[in-house]
């Protein structure tokens, strides 16, 4: 156990996806081994805090993110001054890791990511039904005029897209847990 509230296997846990921390450092950085350099000081710096962080893995990922996506930023400011130049980094990457919602926006693209794994794991037909009926809100028989099929043909491809949705987002949960306790939909006044 740590020396604090926050468990080994929690600390272990997040340590075993450095790959995800790595690979946002690496986007922005573009070189491989500040890219680890920057998640293994970011990791560092979570385990100094353990004692002021809660036992929450999530919370933890979140910090964790936020500490690569500053020093990230913090490495591009220095390799500006360094270089006597700017980097070959665009302005709108730069603006996205200077935002505050910069895991919002790495969410958003894990979801889209695995959105576009569940669509090619479907017909398009199943596919694109599904879309409209969860994304869009159309009913079944909105659904069946659109496709030129049966309401019930409409329900089994839902429930087959369903099956599929739910292997493929089995592996993405941690996002939506994440998204959700970032950005709550409900009750927030």
């Amino acid at each position: 156990m740590a020396a604090s509230g926050i468990s080994f296997e929690n600390l272990i846990g997040i340590y075993n996806n450095r790959d995800k921390y790595v690979a946002v450092a690496l986007r922005y950085l573009q070189d491989q081994e500040k890219a680890k350099d920057i998640f293994s000081e970011s990791y560092a710096s979570l385990l100094e805090r353990r004692e002021m962080l809660p036992d929450d893995p999530v919370k933890m990922s979140i910090y964790l993110m936020q500490t690569v996506k500053h020093k990230c930023l913090n490495e591009i400011k220095k390799d500006s001054v360094r270089n006597g130049k700017r980097r070959a980094i665009t302005e709108e990457d730069i603006n996205l890791l200077s935002d505050d919602n910069v895991t919002r926006h790495i969410i958003e693209k894990d979801i889209h990511k695995a959105l576009k794994a569940a669509g090619l794991k479907m017909d398009k037909l199943t596919f694109d039904i599904y879309v409209y009926s969860r994304i869009e809100g159309l009913s079944h028989k909105e659904l069946a005029e659109k496709f030129g099929i049966t309401q019930n043909r409409v329900a089994k491809e839902i429930m087959k897209a369903g099956k599929v949705m739910e292997k493929v987002f089995k592996e993405y949960m941690h996002i939506f847990v994440m998204f959700m306790q970032l950005f709550p939909i409900y009750g927030s006044e």
